[in-house]
């Protein structure tokens, strides 16, 4: 199975400037419907001193205005790689904007977002963090001058016996070229009895995969680092890896694997909670 539909989150001016060709040229390898969506934060109401409900007009005007030119961006792009695609923002800023991007995404095959941008927006940041732990979808992080030019046919999975990382190892197959090179990292500490991916990469094998297990060690704190070192050693095109495995209190406290990756990809990485 490969994807069709593509849901592409939009939050920024500037993001959207380079991050929408990329999409779009995505969607044009994978034969895919891209639709735009572009979340709102919610402006800031109050009561005039006739108890009405108002808002701050100027800001709501800023939004407006910045919509339009997201919308323009991503019909050019679109129009430019004749893809099919469809741009959606949210008819209103008084609701969560989470709310709306969860909606609009949950029929897509797989999500694009931006990684997250140290010096940017928390609360695009948080939104963006949302997205991954709730969308119930994959999620690609495209980095700024990481274009897909073709289907991945030498890819990274970062391996561990967890429910996110089977989803990760099995969604990037939707994207893969046929008989792609598939490594399977493991990074952890102890040689357990439990295996299970000797038996992923014989179903690899089975569907025309040429699979590969590579190992690693490295402490919690160091992961997120030496996969992206693998990445680089392999020569691989794309990574994926299970997403928030932990609690959030475990992610603030101790910094986990997909909060580095958030911040520092340098490569397409594929997300799957």
């Amino acid at each position: 199975m490969t994807i069709r539909t593509i849901a592409l989150a939009l939050f920024e001016k500037s993001e959207c400037a380079w991050l929408t060709p990329l999409a779009c040229e995505m969607a044009r390898i994978f034969d895919a419907h891209l639709n735009g969506i572009h979340p709102l934060r919610p402006i800031p109401v109050y009561f005039d001193s006739d108890g009405n409900i108002t808002y701050m007009q100027a800001l709501r005007d800023i939004r407006s205005d910045e919509t339009r030119e997201i919308e323009k961006t991503f019909e050019d792009a679109a129009r430019r790689t004749d893809i099919r695609g469809e741009f959606r923002s949210q008819p209103d800023t008084i609701h969560a904007e989470e709310a709306f991007l969860l909606s609009a995404i949950r029929g897509a095959d797989v999500i694009v977002t931006a990684p997250v941008a140290k010096s940017g927006d928390a609360t695009t940041n948080s939104v963006k963090r949302t997205l991954i732990r709730s969308a119930g979808r994959p999620v690609l992080l495209l980095p700024e001058k990481a274009a897909m030019s073709a289907a991945p046919d030498r890819i990274l999975v970062g391996w561990s016996d967890t429910r996110e990382a089977t989803r990760a190892a099995h969604d990037v197959l939707t994207l893969a070229a046929p008989g792609a090179s598939i490594d399977l990292l493991s990074m952890d500490d102890e040689d357990g009895f439990l295996d299970s991916r000797e038996d992923f990469a014989v179903a690899l094998d089975r569907l025309g995969y040429r699979a590969t297990l590579v190992d690693r060690r490295a402490p919690a704190r160091e992961r997120g680092e030496t996969l992206l070192e693998v990445a680089q050693e392999r020569d691989a095109q794309i990574v994926a890896t299970g997403a928030f495995g932990h609690s959030q209190v475990y992610d603030f406290v101790i910094g986990a694997v997909t909060n580095y990756l958030l911040e520092n990809v340098r490569l397409p990485v594929l997300l799957s909670k």
